[in-house]
Order: structure tokens, then C-alpha cells, then sequence
């Protein structure tokens, strides 16, 4: 058991980078500073004012607009007489009907599921901290709350939107619903939780899932970066010292065993030193991404029939026609989000892998910095999945036109999950570590 592994932690204010795992002593902040890590960059902690309060506030009004978002229509199609609307479950609905089950699950997930638990999850949280005693059970919907938060893409699904805006504009008449302002207005309110939240107030609040953990003695044989200049080669990091960073609550760890450090003493998450099997994992996602990425851009997404023809889009001709009817911005946008960030991102983090691997030390500064662009621009790649999914719910005025799914779809949703995933795997701290591919092969 945990209480007889004598599991000790360190002091609030001793962390480990989780991008490059140095360690250094964060200073008590300010409100409103922010201390960032001396060699690679990754913030490691905010001073946040009237932090869980604000955030409150935010989320109760994100929760209502979220209601009105789901309930009321994104977008209406007028053509010759007769009209169509469309919600975002409306869009899930009818790409189900067209046989693209698996395509229409993600979207609802992305664009309804993730959001609403996101919001759900951080009201429960920040409705119960102020509880005496605080409950245990916060402690695993934190962890939640990140995960659906990182597959949440309501801004990608607004942009999605007014692409199809501009592709359906020449069909008929499109009218904006209350649903459409509703979804900008619940993007902004997710940035503004995101941004005035500090997950630290949480953590000290609530009690620990291990009550025997004890403090570990201080006197860390580490240099302090802030001493130690630009020579961090001087400067320990967690992994050299047998300490374990929890990446749920980030607590820093000394377990009796580095190998098989157990649960975090606080949050009761599982620790590992390093994501096992990293490797292997993500050259399996990366190829299976890469071999599902040739038929994405060859079979077409779109299939639009009207009584005097029969058109199959496939993603290039889309942009092609963007680019046609003089929306050259929009066009680059989709070119760049489902052509070029795909195969980028399988292109950046094979060289990741293989720098890795074959132990090349120089140029992590950058290296850490492309992974951390592959994190951001990633979700973007589903702008094309969202644009079909609207196109096809509107564009369904039989007999004089309708919108069918392609089978291009599902494989450029496969290739934007499989990239997503093995950036998740991804273990950046391996970049700084010395004979990384040998303990992970190991």
C-alpha cells in the first residue's frame, strides 16, 4: 500500500518543467506575474486575481449560452420558396443518416460532448471548493476537466461554419440564426475560463487521496536555475534526482521506486517517470495517420447532386472553388488547416522521433518550440470535417439540390485524431534527456 511505500513529496514551490524537467524554485508571484521556466520557456505558474471566483462567473454564463447554442438553429437556407435550418446536433443527426456514423460521433463530441462536460465539470469543481471540508471527489474531475477541454473545438467549429457560409452563398440564401451568435459568444466566455483559472488554488484545497505522504527533506542537491545563469548543463533535473512530476496536479514526487513510482500521493493519479512505450506508440499513430492522409485528399468529401448534374469535391477542389469565387482568404485558411497542418504535423513529429533517437543534442530550444506549434495548430484540421458536416445539413432541398458526405471525410477525421493522439504521447521531456531511445526501448 502507498502508506507502507513511505511515498514523500516536495515543497509547493520546488517544480520540475513538464517540457523539460528542470528543476527550480518558483517564487511567491505577485497577482498578475507569471514565472516561466529559464530554459525552455513553458510557464509554470500564474498569480491569478480573484481567480476561482471570476472563473465562476464565466462558466455560469458559459453554461447558459451553451443551452441556447444546442437548442436554437446555427443557420438557415432559403432557395426558390423553400427553407432549411440546421443545429449543431442537427448537422451530427443527418451525417448518421448518410452512413458516416463514425464522423458524425466526433463532431458531436468535439462540438457538444467535450464543451458541455468541460463546463459541467469546472461548475461541479468551483461550486464545490468552497464546501467545508472540501470534497475528495474533485480530484478526478480536474484531470477530466483538461481532457475534454483539449477536445473541445468550438472555435474550429465557428470557423467551419463560415466557410460553408461562403461555399453554400451562391446556392440560395443563407440567414445566421440566434445558434450561430450563441456558439461566438460561448467561444469567447471557454478563453476567458481558460484564462482566469488557476488550477493551484484548487489543488491546495482539497485533501489528499494518500494522508500518510510526507514532506521530503529539504536540502535537494540541485543548483537553482535562477543562479546558475544560461549553463543549465549545472542544473539538475528531476529525472537525475529520482523525482517524479505528476501530470495531473503537477506535484513533485520522491518515490521509494523511480521505476515504478506508484499513485500521486495528492491526486491519486498513476505516476510514470516518462510515458511508457512513447515510441512505439507514436511511430504507430504517425503511419497509420500518414497511410490514412493519401485517401483523405484523393476521394472526394462532398458529394453535391442538383437535377442537371452530379459534382464529387474532394478537399483541393474546395479550395480551388473558394479561390474561384473571389475568397482567396478562406481558401488559404482550408489549403493551409486540412492540406498542409496534416501532413506537417506527421512530418514534425517524425523528426522529433528520430532526432530523439539518434541523440541529437543540439537545437532543442527550437525543437521544443515546433512541438509546442504541433499542439496549437492541431485541432485546427478539423475546419474540414466541420465544413461538410453544415454543407451537408443545409444543402438538403430536394429535388432541386442536395449534399451527400463523401467517404474522403472519414479518413481525413482518422488522420486529424491519429496526429492529435500521438501529440499527446509525444513526451517532450525526452528531448532534454540523455539516451532517451535506449530507456524507452528498454
Amino acid at each position: 500500500r502507498r502508506g507502507e511505500l513511505q511515498v514523500a513529496f516536495c515543497p509547493e514551490n520546488i517544480a520540475a518543467c513538464p517540457d523539460c524537467d528542470l528543476l527550480q524554485r518558483i517564487p511567491a508571484l505577485p497577482d498578475g506575474e507569471t514565472a516561466y521556466c529559464p530554459r525552455c520557456g513553458r510557464t509554470l505558474a500564474e498569480s491569478k486575481i480573484d481567480s476561482l471566483r471570476r472563473t465562476l462567473a464565466f462558466t455560469i454564463a458559459a453554461a447558459i449560452v451553451l443551452i441556447i447554442a444546442n437548442s436554437t438553429p446555427l443557420l438557415g437556407l432559403s432557395a426558390v420558396g423553400r427553407r432549411a435550418d440546421t443545429t449543431i446536433l442537427g448537422g451530427v443527426l443527418l451525417m448518421w443518416q448518410h452512413g458516416q456514423e463514425i464522423t458524425a460521433l466526433l463532431v458531436a463530441f468535439c462540438t457538444v460532448i467535450a464543451p458541455s462536460v468541460y463546463i459541467v465539470v469546472m461548475l461541479t469543481v468551483l461550486m464545490a471548493i468552497n464546501r467545508t471540508p472540501v470534497p475528495s471527489w474533485i480530484r478526478p474531475l480536474l484531470g477530466l476537466s483538461e481532457f475534454s477541454k483539449s477536445w473541445s473545438m468550438v472555435e474550429v467549429m465557428m470557423l467551419g461554419i463560415l466557410v460553408a457560409l461562403v461555399k453554400i452563398a451562391d446556392l440560395a440564401t443563407v440567414l445566421p440564426g440566434i445558434g450561430m451568435f450563441a456558439v461566438f459568444a460561448l467561444i469567447l466566455l471557454l478563453a476567458s475560463i481558460s484564462v482566469s483559472f488557476d488550477p493551484r488554488e484548487v489543488w491546495i484545497r482539497i485533501p489528499w487521496a494518500d494522508a500518510n505522504a510526507k514532506p521530503a527533506l529539504p536540502g535537494f542537491a540541485f543548483e537553482n536555475p535562477t543562479t546558475v545563469g544560461d549553463d543549465f548543463a549545472k542544473a539538475a533535473t528531476g529525472g537525475q534526482l529520482g523525482l517524479v512530476a505528476c501530470r495531473t496536479c503537477s506535484l513533485l514526487i520522491a518515490p521509494p521506486d523511480v521505476q515504478k513510482p506508484g499513485r500521486c500521493p495528492r491526486c491519486g493519479a498513476k505516476l510514470a517517470l516518462r510515458h511508457a512505450k512513447m515510441f512505439q506508440r507514436s511511430w504507430a499513430l504517425l503511419l497509420a495517420a500518414a497511410i490514412c492522409y493519401i485517401p483523405a485528399n484523393l476521394l472526394p468529401v462532398m458529394n453535391t447532386t442538383t437535377p442537371g448534374y452530379e459534382e464529387k469535391d474532394t478537399i483541393i477542389s474546395g479550395v480551388i472553388l473558394l479561390y474561384e469565387t473571389g475568397s482567396w482568404p478562406l481558401a488559404l485558411i482550408v489549403l493551409i488547416a486540412s492540406v498542409m497542418i496534416p501532413l506537417a504535423k506527421i512530418i514534425a513529429l517524425a523528426y522529433l522521433l528520430l532526432t530523439i533517437q539518434f541523440r541529437r543534442n543540439r537545437g532543442r530550444q527550437e525543437r521544443i518550440r515546433l512541438y509546442r506549434l504541433v499542439e496549437v495548430v492541431g485541432r485546427w484540421s478539423m475546419l474540414d470535417v466541420f465544413v461538410v458536416t453544415f454543407v451537408v445539413a443545409l444543402v438538403q432541398l430536394q429535388p432541386l439540390m442536395s449534399v451527400e458526405p463523401g467517404a474522403g471525410v472519414l479518413f481525413f477525421a482518422a488522420v486529424v485524431v491519429l496526429t492529435m493522439l500521438a501529440a499527446e504521447n509525444f513526451d517532450p521531456r525526452s528531448l532534454w534527456d540523455p539516451d532517451t531511445a535506449k530507456e524507452n526501448n528498454s
